[in-house]
């Protein structure tokens, strides 16, 4: 049986189903764990998480005594591992096709071949220059956007159409180059790029879902650069706060939804999908989000697709109060936390990105470092990587790629790492020769 408590009355032996709040409110990866550590119960009372909701036929209820736990026990509960994302991720659409239990906004229509650009798709190299070209417009447009809404004048929703299907565009041409770049934005930049980032992952994602004609794109683009426009109604000194946030703080934060919301409905030409997902992209499926507390299907395939896009972006970013976690990461605590998304959306979405995202620095068993250049969709285990480091040496070393599911003997990635960890300071500059 599932119940929701209060933070004050966890205890050891409690088996722990929900971590309610912000992804940022409580240190822990994911949900669905047994509290056995004297440490994991403390840090779960003194977070900032909204309520924990625990499951008692699991583990100890509230009037219950606290036991101790053997350690073994926690063997129970699965572990998520690149190999597990990349079977679901291969195997869902055989398995549970997301049409079949989404609810769209939109009755979706053949997607047309006028999505795709007359240059057609090309390498990663040969659009890396026009990606980069793509976001640092972005950037400009997206800092006069939020400035206007700063001041409480309306938004012009049309003038991003522009900037959408060059997003679009850049997609279409290669999925991976313009979201590699946008994921590498600088903390300062946070506020105005995040937005970017999502409307493109939200592009990208409609192109593996399916379903989406060319408007609907554009739509769902739109939604992405519009979904965080109520954080311009926030105070300053909350908005880019370095430290947690307090309770009181965290209170007002939640409310950049409805505000989003309110500032769009005084403005023009902004496409329902922008409404939806500018309110609803803090929803989650098992209805412990906010703020209507939607569950299940009450929740649109756009909302849903925003939840996990925004949730992507802001795990691999650098923000005033946090550092990025590797992508690697982000898709793993995100694909172990039940309830918190829609499962078929976020393995289309794994699908989109990789398991290891172009531009993911990675560890390889021949002891170098490489990025990875290419996702291979036949195994998402094993992308093409560019090896451009020998830990053995510790120095750099000539480029050299490698096709991990077919050109290389014996060796394979270890993990996905840090670049700073490496020494690699100023990675966006190196990244780019790399690319290129």
């Amino acid at each position: 049986m599932l119940k929701r408590i209060r933070r004050d009355q966890i205890r050891s032996g409690m088996f722990i189903h929900a971590i309610e709040g912000s992804w940022f409110s409580h240190p822990f990866m994911k949900a669905g764990f047994l509290l056995t550590e004297a440490d994991d119960v403390a840090a779960l009372r003194t977070s900032r998480a909204d309520a924990v909701v625990i499951d008692t036929e699991r583990g100890v209820d509230v009037d219950q005594p606290p036991k101790a736990v053997p350690v073994a026990a926690e063997a129970a509960v699965e572990e998520v591992t690149a190999e597990a994302i990349a079977r679901q991720a291969a195997t869902a659409a055989e398995d549970a096709p997301p049409e079949a239990t989404v609810v769209p906004l939109h009755t979706p229509g053949p997607a047309p071949s006028a999505t795709e650009p007359a240059d057609g798709p090309c390498s990663l190299a040969e659009e890396f220059g026009r990606a980069s070209r793509i976001a640092e417009n972005a950037k400009l447009v997206m800092t006069e956007l939020y400035d206007q809404a700063r001041l409480g004048r309306i938004v012009e929703a049309e003038m991003l159409v522009p900037l959408v299907d060059e997003i679009a565009a850049s997609i279409a041409r290669n999925q991976s180059a313009l979201t590699s770049i946008l994921r590498l934005k600088s903390k300062d930049e946070y506020t105005y790029v995040h937005s970017v980032a999502v409307a493109a992952l939200m592009i990208n994602l409609g192109r593996e879902v399916g379903g989406f004609d060319r408007d609907s794109l554009r739509d769902a683009g739109v939604a992405g650069l519009l979904h965080d426009i109520g954080k311009m109604a926030m105070p300053a000194e909350v908005l880019g706060k370095p430290g947690d946030l307090t309770s009181a703080e965290y209170s007002i934060m939640k409310t950049h939804t409805e505000r989003g919301h309110h500032l769009l409905s005084q403005s023009r030409d902004v496409p329902e999908m922008a409404f939806d997902v500018c309110l609803h992209h803090h929803e989650r499926i098992n209805g412990t989000g906010y703020p209507k507390r939607l569950k299940g299907s009450q929740i649109t395939l756009v909302a849903r697709m925003g939840a996990v896009c925004d949730v992507y972006d802001a795990l691999t970013s650098n923000r005033p109060y946090k550092e990025a976690w590797v992508p690697n990461m982000a898709l793993k605590t995100m694909f172990g936390s039940r309830g918190h998304f829609d499962p078929d959306i976020l393995t289309a979405f794994i699908r989109s990105v990789g398991i290891y995202p172009v531009g993911t620095v990675v560890r390889l068993r021949s002891e170098h470092l490489a990025v990875v250049t290419d996702v291979n969709p036949a195994d998402l285990t094993r992308p093409v990587v560019r090896i451009f480091f020998s830990i053995a040496k510790q120095t750099s070393i000539a480029p050299q790629d490698v096709n991990l599911l077919t050109d290389a003997v014996g060796d394979a990635i270890v993990s996905s790492e840090n670049p700073e960890d490496w020494g690699l300071q100023g990675w966006e500059g190196r990244w780019g020769v790399l690319a290129a």
